[in-house]
């Protein structure tokens, strides 16, 4: 058993043990954690394309893709295709026991999404840059197809124009041309929790402030900072895992954005995660100055600069030829990412 391999099996049963097992019970996981990290390592060939339908009305004329993904509109929509790890079926046969065969085959499936969550992460800020829209990962479709060893594997290439054959029987074809997006995104690591997350809060802030929830959304935006102090920082001076003002100096930003980004941490603390003590029904008049429209193009910025400083120190490879031996040396993050806080 490799140490990385022995590491996210310990991450995996410190959880388990929270439910207080009997000792048999403990062991026969322990076996069939041991089985699954073995099946997928033997399973390179096992794998999955997936086609998720945006719900962007039509409005997202553009493609764009990677070695492994593939973005383009439809007749319905644009649809973003993966082709990631076959850790969402074939357990049935590896895992006998029903609780081990339970909470594996979900947490193969959780790790596969991932993969192509992430991948939809890249054109979901694509989608907002070029056209403003704010979209969701979920979509209003998805399409699924499985590929194993009871066929010879298929290349890239012939995956993808069979998923492409299935979105136009599927949704049809769309009634005018796209045109390709060159999208910085395209090559922004949206593997690492880090930035997926800074993604999933910037979002979210529009959505917050489309809908009129303008404190609200100040919340959002100061959770993309907290959720890009994840990065490694260790080279940066300070402490910008916890200071936002030592994480915008990292980046390079002077002293009028990182009081910004202190002002927008005050608000938060004081009137949204927090009751505040005092005009609480005037809490607006913080928000005087665009103080909204700052602090999302604030966010933005910092969104793109965390990203595109990651390479320099990097945690998780972007298009690992492994995935088996990528999900184990990074499994506490995907983990984290991922699975639930309790059994």
């Amino acid at each position: 058993m490799t140490v990385a391999r022995a590491r996210a099996k310990s991450v995996i049963l410190a959880w388990f043990d929270k439910g207080q097992p009997s000792k048999p019970e403990r062991q026969r996981f322990a076996r069939d954690i041991d089985r699954f990290f073995e099946t997928i390592a033997a399973r390179p060939h096992w794998r999955e394309c997936l086609s998720t339908l945006l719900d962007d009305k039509g409005q997202a004329n553009f493609t764009m893709g990677g070695r492994d993904w593939r973005a383009r509109p439809s007749g319905a929509g644009l649809v973003v295709r993966s082709i990631v790890p076959g850790w969402n079926f074939g357990w049935r046969a590896i895992v006998k026991d029903e609780v081990s065969y339970d909470i594996l085959s979900w947490l193969g499936h959780y790790a596969r999404q991932y993969i192509h969550r992430s991948n939809i992460a890249k054109v979901l800020m694509a989608a907002w840059e070029q056209e403003g829209l704010i979209l969701h990962p979920f979509g209003e479709g998805l399409l699924i197809q499985r590929y194993s060893d009871l066929e010879p594997p298929k290349t890239n290439r012939e995956i993808f124009a069979r998923a492409g054959q299935s979105i136009a029987d599927q949704w049809k074809e769309p009634a005018q041309a796209s045109r390709p997006h060159r999208s910085s995104w395209a090559r922004r690591n949206t593997l690492d929790p880090a930035i997926h997350q800074g993604i999933f809060h910037f979002l979210r802030a529009q959505s917050l402030v489309a809908a009129g929830f303008e404190m609200e959304a100040l919340a959002a935006y100061d959770c993309v900072l907290h959720a890009l102090q994840y990065l490694d920082w260790s080279w940066a001076p300070g402490n910008p895992l916890r200071s936002r003002a030592d994480l915008c100096r990292a980046m390079g930003f002077g002293a009028p954005t990182v009081a910004l980004a202190e002002h927008i941490y005050f608000l938060r603390n004081q009137f949204v995660a927090h009751a505040g003590g005092w005009r609480w029904w005037d809490t607006v008049d913080y928000l005087e100055g665009d103080l909204t429209a700052k602090a999302g193009a604030f966010s933005l910025r910092a969104l793109r600069k965390a990203a595109d400083l990651e390479p320099l120190h990097r945690r998780l490879a972007p298009e690992p030829n492994d995935w088996a031996s990528w999900f184990e040396e990074n499994f506490a993050q995907i983990w984290a990412a991922t699975w639930f806080r309790d059994p």
